[in-house]
């Protein structure tokens, strides 16, 4: 029996020794909100130096056992009354997390997902790394552009969690706090098991819930939402996510802050998420101190069973008083007491039902920004003009400390223009250095947008204001450096009025058709250079008085046919030395009065009177020659310079009226076909090179296909709901044995690609592609079906239980050859000119592939000998002359990379069906030490299924955590793992007995007492499962109803296959380190990507791996991760499939191995 006089509340302030005892305490912790307890003390001391202990650690205990722990921060301190003796002071605990609501700050953040984002604002306010965990399912896309704005640091973290969905809490210690976040239940710690007891007045032996009520209220049960993307302006993507409540009442927003229709089917399912996360709602009271929001309370002996089960704490209030502290001082109960507690300790609590997801509500909206903002446009040092090609630019904004005025700056900022078609419309790019107007869409601090620059002090107008007010202008300035503009300018001062254009360098014009000038007074046109001018039709000309042309060099004038002037009265042409007319055939000289030549005196003249010959002597006939002329040199015109050109833009169309996601066709019109001359050339005879052939083959996993996993990959997809896609494709899953609520069928249809599969798709594939003359090497990769599977047909089940027939281990290895051969053709075919001198083999298998690619090295071993040899025989037109089959010389083997052998081959003939045993009929599987180069095997260190014994390679073995499929994959990527953990018990009793006491049920209980020691690193939700099959006793002279009553221990959660990614990655660095051809991995593929809390974790792995350190170096907080969320139990009794019946003697398939120890055969 407790002291009832005896304290069972106490605070330890860190540093502090002065005895201060708690009075009282109230105090409330929420998910997704910092915890605060205001605690009243007393102490002998009157004159603590409150200052001293304003932000020490402190750590409140409470409850009789004092499991009751809350570690803060002192954040207020006040001093009360003193008595005669004891000075009251109150204090307020609260975590380092609550002080950054004092912290205001306005800044940004660039390519950086949330809980990257989170991290940084913690990490910058003093929480470490130590103090805050992220433990989160999914992987968050980065956002480009993410604004902290007018909201203090608490508000900006809040309001990122309930954007995503994430939800936080805190677990605390006597010694420090965490601060924990996730996004699903798994995060959640289980609680010890309490009871509830009915509040009756009377006092419980051990605490207990007292009152636990539950309600149902209506909610949202559709979630739609959609946006914009301007990148892809006929399509508006949009997200949806459904439930099967009634009625169907819509969520439906705009825009939904997404550009793909993965990221919106993700927040539309954490919206209906958060919408129907406290659908469910449990409200109750106890006295239980270890309860604590965040985790689960494990609800047992409330008398409506379903109850019994696990309960998300949301809410926690915690209350207690202690007044025997005042001892002797006590006159009353000296604390505020609005009921009648005036003792011990007691909370209330709010919950919902563990598989319903919490999800934190918009309870911190985004700031809005009011109205626009002035920002400066900036760029990279040097450069003066910084755009994409949308013509968007960087700015930094007035309130940005941070920003460092160059290209990173803020995101890429979209210019509002006057006029935007496709390929016309205006365009003036703003410069770095000038003032902008920023607005920002919907008042998003996230989403601003340019609509105008401004003009300032240094930045000042083109032409002083007022006195030109009269002016408009669009004036430039010449990039780089300067010095230089063009201009369009307008001037309306009456009398004055103008518009003026200046180039500064060239002016070019296009016009398709006609140009018309007036000109209502004079043109004056200057040239400082040349003129070049070309018509191509006719030149007309008019001038209406005197035309007067002045060439101050020469004149050159070419007419290509006939020129014909006409001179009104007279002509006049002087020339200072010679005038010089030639005429091929004639030159007819005519006057009608008079024709006079006149030269040194002398002249001919020719009138109506007749023929006047005058000279000092004038000969005819008498020798002598005519005068010679200097001849033509005329310079032919150049042909002017073409004006730059455009191409004119599209015509824009709108969609139909609703239907915004048509996409627009770009398909561009094939070109007209050019002309060519035919040639005729002599054929050559075709050099053939010698090259080395890269061979990757590819031996998949039992039950495991790549392409049956392709083909229903959208029905497994983590945001997958069959209720809501389209009906051909519900139907299309459907018939591969999806329902769309969880189940997926128990074949290769149902699981996802291996990474045998993941390694095939990053071996360089060049079957295809034409190799330059020089190549020397070249790689082509070979996919076999897993073992049991067939692409695009139905499994085989004889083939997957013995490892035999058609589909077995030895048919998959005898049908490699020919799948070789197939893209060997493909290669020739693309280059002819290549012959195969030699042949390097990469081999890579998964569970009995394994086994396969063990078997298959050995025939690549064989030389001539081997069914890789008759199928390409020597002489092949694709193999050198050379090329023998010699092992080592003309044929080896440069890596063999194998997960976790297990072969387990049957042999029929003598009854043989285990698959514990080392006998495989029919196959080698031993891999001699010079068999490769590089030999590796990365074992499952936690697989003990009895049927999963492992085939060693000794030295080449790499232990790793996980179980089978965790390291080679195949498992989907969320999953609820069903499970009985023990084999089920059975018994017989009367119809009428309870199945509580069957000697079944109380087996079970022990089991499961000795499962919750053994796997409580999983942190598994445990319990007895019970079912019973009624039957008739047939006994002689007692017949009566009885019933059979079967009892296992069973485990539900949810569970992820991302574990695989992490050796998918190891495999191919240690190939690639041993010279075997894969590409890079595109991180940016989501089912590729590793989750964030995976990284250090998969770092410390491969160091291992790679032999660069002894151990794994995992931290028991990075175990406890791994087999909470990621390491399947992959033992377990559950029956196979479409065999489960009342009936013990059934195949239990995943039984456990003896002891729970693995089976591990040698290399031989």
């Amino acid at each position: 029996m407790l002291d009832a006089n005896a304290t069972h509340i106490s605070l330890t302030l860190e540093g502090v020794s002065v005895d201060l005892q708690v009075l009282s305490f109230v105090g409330r912790e929420t998910l997704n909100q910092p915890f605060c307890f205001d605690i009243e003390l007393v102490s002998a001391r009157p004159d603590l130096k409150l200052e001293e202990l304003l932000h020490k650690p402190g750590c409140l205990t409470f409850g009789a056992t004092g499991k009751g722990i809350i570690h803060g921060l002192v954040y207020r301190i006040e001093q009360g009354d003193s008595g005669k003796s004891l000075t009251r002071y109150s204090i307020s605990l609260v975590p380092q997390l609550a002080y950054l609501r004092h912290n205001h700050d306005q800044q940004i953040f660039q390519h950086l997902s949330v809980p990257k984002i989170i991290a940084q604002v913690l990490e910058a306010r003093g929480i470490l790394a130590d103090a805050y965990s992220f433990q989160l399912g999914a992987i968050y896309p980065e956002r480009d552009y993410c604004v902290q704005y007018d909201e203090s640091d608490l508000h900006f973290i809040q309001r990122l969690c309930e954007e995503e969905g994430i939800h936080f809490h805190f677990q605390h210690s006597a010694s420090g706090h965490t601060l924990v976040f996730g996004d699903d239940q798994t995060v959640f710690r289980k609680l010890s098991p309490v009871a509830y007891q009915q509040d009756s007045g009377m006092a419980a032996t051990k605490p207990v819930i007292k009152r636990f009520n539950l309600r149902l209220e209506t909610r949202t049960s559709r979630v739609s939402r959609r946006d914009y993307d301007f990148e892809k302006p006929r399509i508006l993507p949009e997200g949806a996510a459904k439930s099967t409540f009634t009625p169907d009442l819509e969520d439906y927003d705009f825009p939904g802050r997404f550009t793909d229709r993965a990221r919106g089917k993700q927040l539309a399912t954490r919206a209906l998420e958060r919408h129907r996360s406290d659908y469910q709602l449990a409200e109750g009271k106890g006295d239980e101190p270890t309860l604590v929001s965040g985790h689960f309370m494990a609800l047992s002996e409330h008398p409506r069973a379903e109850w019994n089960d696990l309960w998300l704490l949301l809410e926690v209030v915690h209350e207690g008083k202690q007044p025997q502290v005042l001892g002797k001082n006590v006159t009353s109960d000296v604390t505020h007491n609005k009921d009648d507690f005036h003792q011990g300790y007691r909370n209330q609590f709010l919950a919902t039902p563990w598989d319903a997801h919490f999800r934190p509500a918009l309870e911190h909206p985004k700031p809005k920004v009011l109205g626009s903002q002035t920002a400066i446009v900036t760029g990279p040092p040097g450069e003066e003009i910084h755009c994409d090609e949308y013509g968007r630019v960087k700015v930094q904004f007035r309130w940005d400390r941070d920003g460092q005025a160059n290209d990173n700056t803020s995101c890429w900022l979209r210019v509002a223009t006057g006029w935007a078609g496709s390929a016309y419309g205006g365009i003036a790019i703003p410069r770095v250095g000038m003032e902008v107007l920023v607005t920002f869409l919907e008042g998003d601090p996230d989403q601003p947008l340019i609509t105008g620059c401004l003009f300032h002090k240094e930045n000042v107008v083109p032409y002083d204001l007022p006195a030109n007010k009269t002016r408009s202008t669009f004036k430039t300035l010449s990039s780089p450096g300067g010095k230089g503009y063009n201009e369009f300018r307008i001037e309306d001062k009456k009398g004055a009025e103008q518009i003026y254009l200046h180039a500064q360098r060239d002016w070019d014009e296009n016009i398709e058709h006609d140009q018309k000038i007036r000109i209502g007074n004079e043109r004056h046109d200057t040239v400082e250079a040349n003129v070049f001018s070309e018509f191509k039709v006719e030149e007309h000309r008019i001038t209406q008085l005197d035309r007067k042309t002045e060439a101050r060099a020469d004149d050159h004038l070419t007419v290509a046919v006939t020129q014909h002037v006409k001179v009104g009265t007279a002509q006049f042409v002087e020339a200072g030395q010679e005038i010089h007319y030639h005429a091929g055939e004639k030159v007819v000289m005519e006057g009608g009065m008079e024709l006079t030549a006149k030269a040194g005196g002398s002249f001919v003249k020719v009138d109506a009177g007749g023929v006047t010959i005058s000279g000092a002597e004038v000969k005819v006939n008498t020798g002598g020659s005519p005068g010679a002329g200097s001849g033509i040199q005329i310079l032919p015109p150049i042909t002017p310079g073409a004006a730059a050109a455009a191409l004119a833009g599209k015509l824009l169309s709108a969609p139909p009226v609703g239907k915004f996601n048509a996409v627009a066709d770009e398909t561009p019109k094939a070109a007209p076909q050019a002309v060519e001359e035919e040639l005729e050339e002599e054929e050559e005879e075709v050099e053939l090179e010698d090259i080395t052939l890269r061979v990757g083959v590819f031996f998949d996993g039992t039950g495991n296909n790549r392409n049956n996993s392709e083909r229903v990959f959208g029905c497994f997809a983590p945001d997958v709901n069959l209720e809501e896609m389209a009906e051909d494709i519900r139907q299309f899953c459907a018939s591969y044995g999806y329902d769309g609520k969880g189940s997926s069928p128990d074949n290769s249809y149902g699981n996802d690609v291996s990474n045998v599969a993941r390694l095939y798709d990053l071996y360089v594939n060049e079957a295809d592609k034409t190799l330059p003359i020089d190549a020397k090497t070249a790689s082509l990769p070979v996919y076999v079906d897993g073992i049991g599977t067939s692409s695009t047909a139905q499994d085989s089940t004889f083939s997957q239980g013995t490892g035999l027939g058609a589909q077995g281990v030895r048919a998959r290895v005898e049908e490699t050859p020919q799948l070789l051969l197939r893209v060997i053709r493909t290669f020739q075919d693309n280059n002819p000119d290549k012959r195969v001198a030699k042949i390097e083999f990469d081999i890579f298998g998964f569970s009995r592939g394994s086994a396969a690619a063990r078997d298959f090295a050995n025939e690549v071993l064989k030389g001539d000998q081997s069914i890789l040899a008759k199928a390409l025989p020597i002489g092949s037109s694709v193999l050198s002359d050379s090329f023998a089959w010699q092992p080592q010389t003309d044929v080896s083997i440069n890596f063999i990379g194998v997960y976790d052998t297990v072969a387990a081959i049957a042999n029929l003939l003598v009854g043989d069906l285990d698959g514990n045993n080392a006998y495989n009929p029919g196959i080698n599987i031993f891999v001699a030490p010079d068999a490769a180069k590089k030999v590796i095997q990365l074992v499952a260190r936690n697989e003990r299924r009895y049927n999963f014994a492992l085939n060693s390679l000794g030295a080449a073995d790499i232990v790793l955590p996980g179980v089978h499929s965790d390291l080679g994959g195949g498992y989907l990527p969320k999953a609820m793992e069903r499970i009985l953990l023990s084999k089920p018990r059975k018994s017989e009793v009367e119809e009428k007995v309870p199945f509580t006491q069957a000697n079944s049920y109380k087996l079970a209980q022990q089991d499961l007492r000795r499962f919750q020691d053994q796997l409580s690193q999983y942190h598994l939700s445990l319990e007895v499962r019970t079912w019973e099959v009624p039957f008739r006793s047939t006994e002689k002279g007692n017949q009566k109803d009885m019933k059979h009553v079967y009892a296992a221990v069973s485990s539900q959660r949810e569970v992820r296959s991302d574990l695989s990614l992490i050796y998918f990655r190891i495999m191919r660095k240690l190939a690639v380190e041993n010279g075997v051809p894969f590409d890079e991995i595109d991180e940016s593929e989501p089912r590729l990507a590793l989750p964030a809390e995976l990284i250090p974790i998969s770092e410390k792995l491969m160091e291992y791996a790679l032999g660069k350190s002894k151990t794994t170096g995992l931290t028991p907080h990075e175990e406890e991760l791994l087999f909470q969320r990621y390491v399947h139990l992959s033992d377990n009794w559950n029956a196979a499939k479409n065999r489960n019946n009342s009936d013990l003697n059934i195949v239990f398939i995943n039984r456990p191995d003896e002891n729970y120890v693995r089976t591990v055969h040698p290399n031989e």
